[in-house]
């Protein structure tokens, strides 16, 4: 056997593998012996068919089954023993044919296509800055939280008519024709209910205002959704397309009247907010509010800094990758996300993440990082934590966390997900060692106005 390794440039090689007979023929014997102990061969006894015929039967198959067995094994051997890393997977060379006639040859060639990582240096330095914005909390945001607050545990109350911003009609839509009756063919007592001041049109508002249980009221019906499609389509049941078709003039049914009542700042809005007997006053339940703002605007500004340490990787390292390689085998490995007329275009982006997959390794390896099993148990519970979140578990309980992430532990994919998340926050502090971030102190409103830039910016 022999292997060798031809490189085209830094990026691409051709590595061949060369088998004589003593290279396969004995495990090209046993395996024909074994098979002829399987055989199962009318007219003559299991195991007892001749070997000729078993040749003529399965020689070639075997035969071809093993080459490329041998082959493959001596080319991961040679990969590893000479520390050359590559990207993808070995592909059949397109420049070189192998000699492979199984049916009268003695001596194989095969020849692999190789995409190889490139050498690269790590371009990091304090020349690079990031900003760390700073959110100072205020009276006015504490106050403004509180509001918030005392509306989501408020209440409703069922009243007789209508006489604030605040107060909630219930009742059937029904479209009009011309003449103001009830058009044919159109829609008819679809259900909904409307909270007045979130209706932008003042005229409609305004027609709504001192209405009753039983009251009629034609409204423009696209006045009273503000024009937005997503929930006239959801309350009248119609596709979006089917929208532009309607007649603006509505007639609205009322049937339930309600005002909203916000919570009153006392024992019992600190008591659902925080948990029973935590706050004992309004100037502890300012102070905690106080803190739990700041807490949260640190973890939004930090999470900013961390996504731009992602841009920063990628802004930094645009080493050459095997590109056409790495082309040909995304279309083989995945040929139905990867086709001929898509391939450009998607690439881009598996090109960029790759990239930065490859920063993210020689840093770990630059710095003798090994993550522990610690790291990876804390991160597998945040990153169950923040699904169940998105499921719609706002505060889950530890128990329920770990039940969760110990039945999650089972599937590859999301232990895969969790290490690359380990991976990310470790690389994230080691890059923010070695750069320069600078705070400032912003509103909270212009860190999101900032957010936003950013985030049109990069089609985010």
């Amino acid at each position: 056997m022999n292997v060798s390794l031809d490189k085209k440039d830094d990026l691409n090689a051709v590595l061949t593998v060369e088998l004589q007979p003593e290279d396969y023929k004995p495990r090209v014997e046993e395996n024909l012996k074994s098979y002829r102990k399987r055989a199962n061969i009318p007219g003559f006894r299991p195991g007892m068919a001749p070997m000729g015929m078993i040749r003529k039967m399965a020689g070639t198959s075997i035969l071809a089954d093993e080459i490329n067995k041998l082959a493959s094994s001596a080319l991961y051997d040679y990969l590893k023993e000479n520390k050359i890393d590559i990207l993808g997977q070995p592909l059949n060379s397109e420049s070189k044919d192998s000699e492979l006639d199984f049916e009268n040859g003695e001596n194989f060639v095969l020849h692999f296509d190789l995409g190889l990582t490139p050498e690269f240096e790590i371009k990091f330095s304090k020349k690079n800055k990031l900003t760390r914005y700073v959110i100072k909390v205020d009276e006015k945001e504490v106050d403004k939280e509180i509001e918030n607050l005392s509306k989501r545990y408020g209440s409703l109350e069922v009243i007789e008519k209508t006489e604030e911003d605040n107060d909630s009609l219930s009742g059937t839509l029904t479209e009009l024709d011309d003449k103001g009756n009830p058009l044919e063919g159109g829609v008819e007592g679809k259900t909904t209910t409307v909270l007045l001041e979130m209706i932008k049109d003042k005229k409609t508002r305004t027609a709504l205002m001192g209405k009753k249980i039983g009251d009629d009221v034609d409204v423009d019906v696209f006045k009273m959704f503000n024009d937005n499609e997503n929930v006239m389509t959801s309350t009248l049941g119609l596709p979006a397309e089917g929208i532009k078709d309607l007649n603006k003039k509505f007639r609205f049914h009322i049937t339930e009247v309600k005002r909203f009542n916000p919570s009153p700042i006392d024992q019992s809005l600190f008591d659902k907010v925080f948990g029973e007997g935590q706050i004992e006053s309004e100037e502890m339940f300012r102070e905690k509010i106080q803190e739990n703002l700041e807490n949260y605007y640190r973890s939004e500004t930090e999470h900013h800094v961390n996504h731009e340490v992602q841009h920063l990787i990628q802004d930094k390292h645009d080493f050459e990758l095997p590109d056409e390689f790495l082309k040909r085998w995304l279309q083989q490995s995945y040929p139905d996300t990867y086709t001929e007329e898509s391939t450009d275009e998607q690439y881009a982006k598996e090109a960029n993440g790759l990239r930065t997959q490859l920063v993210k390794e020689k840093l770990l390896e630059d710095n003798n990082v090994e993550l522990t099993s610690d790291e990876i148990n804390q991160t597998s519970l945040g990153y169950t934590a923040n699904m169940l979140r998105q499921y719609g578990m706002q505060n889950p309980d530890f128990d329920t966390v770990r039940e969760f992430e110990q039945r999650n532990r089972g599937d590859e994919n999301y232990m895969r997900q969790v290490r690359d998340i380990a991976v990310t926050n470790r690389v994230t502090e080691i890059i923010k060692d070695m750069i320069k971030i600078e705070e400032k102190e912003v509103t909270a409103d212009k860190f999101y106005d900032i957010l936003q830039k950013h985030n049109e910016q990069h089609n985010h």
